[in-house]
């Protein structure tokens, strides 16, 4: 009321017409808790500092951490399936490891254990997705299975040492006369070995060669004087030789020829082996199941006694030919026990020395021939050469270091 004359009104006020500030809107605050309270759930509204608080809601907000969501089942699931593949190559080959299996598929498997790990790579662009851990686990441990057991050769050509004598050696399976005269001569005239180690190899395609006798006068080929198929050609002197007597349970025809070299200041002895290819199959019988290695270890066996008895001591030992077996089986350890693989040594790569005959790439696909040398000997070098000449296997030519 004002003044006397004035006439008597009530007036109703809202809070939120005595309030210099609008929260009608957001509904009642309650300064003793700092908290706003509001209708249309907006508790986000700027409120001046003092009024009841210190700060602004604003200000007192504070990140929130939320747990990291866990993959779909779905996802899980496929994280799992896919990761099977790797880590069962990884079981696989650590099984090898512990028991070599010498029959059946999972003596195929070992033979075969390079392009059994080909199709992992296909998995790692998933491994990339969201989820992949266990599949990224899987791949890193067959990567780094395959590279601590299977690895390739990386070495580098080794210089010789000046004035050292050296010996350069050519092995290969030339298929059944699968290489004709001619395509032998190219070989020899472009890497000019000084021994010459044949398998497989029709002897009358070479009695005659006026050119072949001139460049390797010193011959090991006739039935008389070699194994079936067995040949060696050298430019030095052979002072003996021999057809190793060996048991007629373990081998089909005598399948191994020797001969001691002179260098004129010192001997040589090289040895040509060629054991026989595993069982792959019979009557009613596949392969995966039939597949077995035991005819050909025996062999092996015999070819490692005989390279036993050959030895002497303070002379250079030289083993070349085509082994029908892998690095990566048992007998290969065997066979190689003692001595120096030429590839592992001075090679580079894999070494695959041979493909299926219809195969007519400039590669091998397996490594089955080889030059070994004791340890007065010393691989310099040691080159696969691919190259499609007519036969199924490479040719391989080493130098090998005497002294």
């Amino acid at each position: 009321m004002i003044g006397p004359n004035a006439s008597r009104r009530e007036t109703c006020y809202s809070i939120g017409d005595l309030i210099p500030f609008p929260i009608a809107d957001f509904g009642l605050q309650i300064a003793a808790h700092g908290v706003t309270m509001s209708d249309n759930g907006n508790d986000n509204a700027e409120l001046p500092i003092g009024f009841g608080m210190t700060s602004s809601p604003r200000e007192r907000e504070s990140p929130v951490r939320t747990a990291r969501p866990r993959p779909p089942a779905r996802t899980l699931a496929r994280d799992v399936l896919l990761a099977l593949y790797p880590l069962a190559l990884v079981m696989l080959t650590l099984t090898a490891l512990l028991d070599p299996p010498r029959v059946g598929a999972a003596a195929l498997a070992q033979v075969l254990v390079h392009f059994l790990f080909l199709p992992a790579l296909l998995l790692v662009p998933l491994a990339l997705l969201g989820g992949m851990v266990l599949l990224r686990f899987a791949l890193a441990a067959a990567a780094a299975t395959f590279l601590l057991v299977y690895p390739p050769a990386l070495n580098l050509a080794v210089p010789a040492t000046a004035g050292s004598a050296e010996l350069s050696v050519l092995s290969w399976n030339i298929y059944v006369g699968g290489v004709s005269p001619e395509q032998l001569r190219a070989a020899l005239a472009e890497y000019q070995p000084d021994v010459v180690m044949l398998q497989e190899a029709r002897w009358r395609m070479f009695a005659d060669d006026a050119e072949l006798a001139a460049s390797y006068p010193y011959q090991l080929l006739r039935p008389e004087e070699a194994a079936p198929g067995m040949v060696i050609l050298s430019r030095f002197p052979i002072l003996e030789s021999g057809v190793p007597s060996l048991d007629s349970d373990h081998w089909d025809m005598p399948r191994m020829l020797w001969a001691r070299l002179d260098l004129g200041d010192r001997t040589v002895t090289v040895v040509n082996a060629h054991p026989i290819a595993p069982r792959i199959g019979g009557a009613g019988c596949r392969l995966a199941a039939c597949y077995n290695t035991g005819w050909r270890d025996r062999q092996i066996s015999d070819v490692r006694a005989v390279i036993n008895a050959l030895r002497r001591p303070a002379e250079p030992l030289i083993v070349a030919g085509d082994m029908n077996v892998t690095e990566r089986e048992p007998a290969y350890r065997e066979l190689a026990r003692g001595m120096q693989d030429a590839h592992r040594v001075a090679g580079r790569g894999f070494g695959a020395s041979w493909r299926p005959g219809f195969v007519e790439a400039p590669f091998g696909l397996i490594r089955i021939d080889y030059i070994f040398t004791n340890e007065q000997a010393r691989p310099v070098a040691l080159h696969t050469d691919c190259a499609n000449r007519g036969s199924d296997h490479c040719l391989l030519v080493g130098r090998i270091g005497l002294g």
